[in-house]
């Protein structure tokens, strides 16, 4: 279903007669035979019927009615509800024509009585149910397909997903609902237009197409987002599909998009809610889907994340923290803590990393990881960032009044702060009013803040550089560097991310990771550093192939910045 509005293809149609004793069967049978174009299937009743509509399809349904309308009018409802483009021709004894307009009321597409059955008028029956369901889909595509794209639109998904949700109950399935978007999508916009944001769109779509299983439902939901719904047997593995899927989606989306004479790279963020796990109802599941994508869209790069209770907690506890956050800065709640670089050469402490901790008044002392996502979003992370680095600098004036040195102090820089145009500006007057030496300055930025905005990011490091602040790349491997781009950026440093770090004695693929890195950072004539260091083996390794600089808990966890003093001073 990778149009998600496509028609079947096969000439043969298949009639599904529901029918709980068999009268009407013995009936119907003998005047459909001969009309090769229609295969007959029979069942019991509805439940049985969905079973088979989800396993093989069914293109007409013939219900067979009772004397009472009522039961019948239900029956109907719930295929109608479960397949709404299923015509269903109710087929009695003797249906009057009272009995046959309540009918048609509760959407059956026409009634039959079997007492005056020939073979004409049941043939004149199956092609006028064709002919009202050709026509009812030809109306129903224009309305809910998407004009840019052909995909189906957001009417059209929440239509299917409901359907499939529906049939939960009846059909032992599983399902995925993946909702994907593009980050930064509306800077994208402003810088470079609409037709140019419209051919990213198509290329995303055509993308995902690309990557998508035959039976799989597509819709556009509005600008650069998308949805998917993956359908699961009970037999497969639902988390196995989902990661499969998710592996593929991720690897055709990560590349360039290419608009006119230029090429640009847009991350991604899916999110992912499962059903029945998650929940069964619409509203429930796109909603978790959805809280599930903003919490991917903190991760740095293509990310994704699958729904756990504990996003709707954090969503939840969102508003106080913003509002504690603002707090914290007027009230000086952030302190910096350091984490120290060890020279491998000397074995002596040439620098550290400058790490802050919120020293909230009632919740005690919280980690970056559980209030910085919470600053990006909210934009707080520039004026935060901007304290740290006055902070930095302010320490960094003790570290000279005390007599004691360090090469590099590192202070990192969030890929949300690029988004302020007066980023050189400030850091400048910060310089200035503190007196910070440059020369010992350093800002770790992340692979996704530099591939984000290539030329934007270039202006602001190479205004800095010539202030002498130098750059590192922090997390080193786990994005999507271009090593032509490297060349050309001011970046004096490499650190290893602590992923690849941490399996060098029990993993051939780390181990060669790490070895590729330190050589291009030699043949770049850059230093390299190792993050994570916990173990003695893992020291030696990069001992043996070296690497120029480590920090980790090995040596020693960050600390606050008295004890650091006290470490340089017994250096």
């Amino acid at each position: 279903m990778r149009s998600a509005l496509g028609q079947k293809a096969n000439t043969t149609k298949q009639v599904l007669l529901i029918e709980e004793i068999g009268n009407n069967l013995k009936r119907i049978e003998p005047l459909l035979a001969p009309m090769e174009q229609y295969q007959l299937t029979v069942c019991k009743n509805h439940t049985e019927a969905m079973q088979i509509m989800y396993a093989s399809g069914a293109d007409i349904v013939l219900l067979c009615c009772s004397s009472s309308p009522l039961p019948c009018q239900g029956m109907i409802a719930d295929l109608i509800q479960c397949h709404p483009d299923l015509p269903i021709i109710a087929i009695g004894e003797n249906i009057s024509p009272e009995h046959g307009e309540r009918l048609i009321q509760a959407n059956a597409t026409d009634y039959l009585s079997t007492d005056t059955l020939t073979s004409d008028s049941l043939l004149r029956c199956l092609r006028y149910a064709e002919s009202t369901q050709q026509k009812n889909s030809e109306i129903d595509q224009l309305l809910h397909r998407d004009p840019l794209t052909t995909v189906g639109n957001r009417q059209f998904f929440y239509r299917a997903l409901l359907q499939k949700l529906t049939q939960l109950p009846h059909v032992p399935r599983q399902l995925a609902l993946i909702t994907i978007d593009l980050d930064e999508f509306r800077k994208f916009n402003t810088r470079f237009g609409v037709s140019s944001g419209d051919q990213i769109v198509q290329d995303m779509c055509q993308r995902i197409q690309n990557s998508a299983r035959a039976d799989e439902v597509i819709a556009r939901l509005g600008s650069d987002e998308f949805a998917l719904i993956l359908d699961c047997s009970p037999e497969e593995d639902l988390d196995i599909a989902v990661n499969a899927h998710i592996n593929r989606l991720i690897s055709v989306l990560k590349d360039p998009y290419i608009h006119g004479n230029e090429s640009s790279v847009l991350n991604c963020s899916i999110g992912v809610a499962l059903a029945p796990e998650h929940g069964i109802q619409l509203d429930e599941l796109t909603r978790k889907a959805t809280i599930a994508r903003f919490s991917a869209k903190q991760v740095h790069g293509c990310s994704y994340s699958i729904f756990r209770s504990s996003m709707e907690e954090e969503i939840n506890n969102q508003p106080d923290l913003a509002a504690d956050l603002m707090n914290a800065l007027r009230g000086e709640q952030f302190t910096l803590h350091y984490q120290p670089r060890i020279d491998l050469h000397s074995g002596r402490i040439v620098g550290a990393e400058a790490l802050i901790r919120w020293n909230h008044p009632s919740r005690g002392l919280i980690m970056p990881s559980d209030f910085i996502p919470t600053s990006e979003k909210s934009g707080l992370i520039v004026p935060i960032g901007y304290w740290v680095i006055h902070q930095a600098g302010l320490h960094l004036q003790t570290i000279k009044t005390l007599g004691l040195h360090i090469d590099r102090l590192g202070v990192n820089l969030s890929f949300r702060q690029f988004r302020d145009d007066h980023l050189v500006s400030t850091i400048r007057r910060i310089i200035t009013q503190n007196q910070i030496d440059t020369s010992v300055l350093e800002f770790e930025l992340t692979e996704s803040a530099i591939f984000n905005d290539e030329e934007h990011v270039r202006e602001c490091l190479d205004a800095l550089s010539e202030d002498g602040i130098t750059f590192s790349l922090d997390d080193f491997g786990t994005g999507y560097s271009s090593f032509a781009l490297l060349h050309k950026l001011p970046i004096s440093a490499l650190k290893i991310d602590r992923s690849f770090v941490s399996h060098v004695n029990d993993s051939n693929e780390a181990a060669e990771i790490v070895r590729s890195i330190i050589s291009l950072a030699q043949n770049m004539k850059m230093k390299v550093i190792a993050e994570g260091v916990e173990t003695r083996e893992q020291l030696d390794f990069l001992i043996n192939h070296q690497c120029d600089q480590i920090q980790g808990y090995y040596y020693s966890p960050p600390v606050s910045f008295e004890d650091f003093i006290r470490m340089l001073s017994t250096n």
